[in-house]
């Protein structure tokens, strides 16, 4: 186990510098700079007032001189300020991260109940009414845009019935403001993402229940109950577990296109306004916690699996 622990925690920290060098390198590339959209801004900049302000935030120096100073700093714990909000960027991140949570905290664990749940009712009875059903509603959510989805909503229930609002943050601090604003982009999320735990569930129960332990359970007499809660669902389970892990993932990264259609100010839409407004600072940080969860999650999969399946071990 230690020795597992300790090979994923290099790769991991070998993986986030090649990624933080590679992302460092792409945003430097891009035309413009910070310093040119100040120009744009502000005509009476002269380009002596340019080079001073270049010198001044090292954009002089070469992009690798750059990215040590900016990785350096990270170490130390200096994460520098946003341009676009004028504020720390663990502030900006910080906000951000709890808007994310309190979408797709509920969204994703509504959509790992309920698909997870589908997909056991749908193995237990094979080609009958109800397993077409379940498979029509995971092929709807798998095929469906989001943004497609998140439209139809926005005009039945904001445009058409009125009873909720569009999009935006929640406008008062309460606990009804925010049900109102969170309603729609959760039921676009719940509904999209539920297809992929019923599909894989009902796949990973098929394969279980048709193992010769299973008639064995049953020739015994054990409840169908039992057989397929405690005998087949645990044997299902280590994909369902790395399905789960990566979309708990998705928790810190955001929903872009979700986020964008409702205005949620979540860390999909900070990341993607950061990369358009050559925010270096935050679309990095951003960049990097998101792998650095990813990768997080794909560990405690690989150590759920190892807990649930001691086969795994081989």
């Amino acid at each position: 186990m230690l020795r597992l622990l300790g090979g994923r925690l290099a790769e991991a920290a070998f993986t986030l510098s090649l990624l933080s060098f590679a992302t460092f390198l792409l945003i430097g590339l891009m035309p413009g700079d910070p310093i040119d959209l100040a120009i744009a801004s502000d005509p009476r900049l002269s380009a002596e007032d340019a080079a001073r302000l270049r010198a001044l935030h090292g954009l002089d120096r070469p992009l690798l001189a750059r990215y040590l100073a900016w990785a350096a700093g990270v170490l130390e714990g200096r994460f520098g300020f946003s341009r676009l909000y004028a504020k720390p960027v663990a502030e900006v991140l910080a906000d951000a991260l709890v808007a994310s949570l309190a979408l797709l905290l509920p969204a994703t664990i509504l959509s790992a109940v309920i698909g997870i749940a589908l997909g056991v009712l749908a193995a237990r009875k094979p080609r009958s009414g109800l397993d077409y059903a379940v498979n029509l509603v995971a092929f709807a959510g798998v095929s469906l845009p989001s943004f497609w989805l998140g439209i139809l909503l926005i005009i039945l229930f904001a445009v058409t019935l009125g009873w909720l609002p569009a999009g935006g943050p929640p406008d008062e601090p309460t606990l009804a403001s925010w049900l109102r604003h969170l309603a729609l982009p959760m039921v676009t999320l719940t509904v999209l993402g539920l297809a992929a735990y019923a599909r894989q569930t009902r796949a990973a129960m098929l394969e279980a229940l048709a193992e010769p332990w299973i008639r064995t359970a049953y020739a015994k007499g054990a409840p169908e109950r039992a057989v397929v809660l405690r005998h087949a669902f645990p044997n299902a389970a280590v994909p369902i577990v790395t399905v789960a892990a990566l979309d708990f993932a998705t928790l810190v990264s955001g929903a872009l296109v979700t986020e964008a259609v409702f205005a949620w100010p979540g860390m999909g839409k900070t990341i993607y306004d950061a990369i358009l407004g050559n925010d270096y600072n935050l679309a990095l940080l951003a960049l990097l916690l998101s792998a650095a969860v990813t990768l997080a999650a794909s560990l405690i999969a690989d150590l759920a699996q190892l807990a649930i399946d001691p086969r795994v071990r081989t």
